[in-house]
């Protein structure tokens, strides 16, 4: 049985998925609060990448052991995310930095 017919199919898978939504909601309007800027889905994540703090909080709240959880969660949330630009160019710095290819 696969993720989605599980939520159909158990209450409480649903209320858990709802409930999970919210909390994430929740945490993307406290990151904005926090910086005081309107900042979107791509920004956030970025902010998650770079921002020790932000990350700790982040997977606190979610109760992610590693970082690999919190942005698998990220990107099943908004699966577009990959494509951002802003996305691409920090990543392409970090790999500079690093000496990767």
């Amino acid at each position: 049985m696969n993720y989605y017919n599980r939520i159909e199919q158990v209450p409480s898978a649903r209320i858990s998925d709802k409930e999970i939504n919210s909390l994430f909601i929740k945490f993307c309007t406290l990151t904005c609060i926090l910086y005081n800027k309107k900042l979107n889905l791509a920004n956030i994540f970025l902010l998650i990448l770079k921002e020790e703090k932000i990350s700790a909080l982040y997977k606190s709240i979610f109760e992610f052991d590693t970082d690999f959880e919190g942005i698998k969660f990220f990107l099943d949330y908004d699966s577009s995310l990959h494509k951002s630009k802003y996305i691409k160019k920090y990543l392409n710095a970090r790999d500079k930095k690093s000496g990767k290819k």
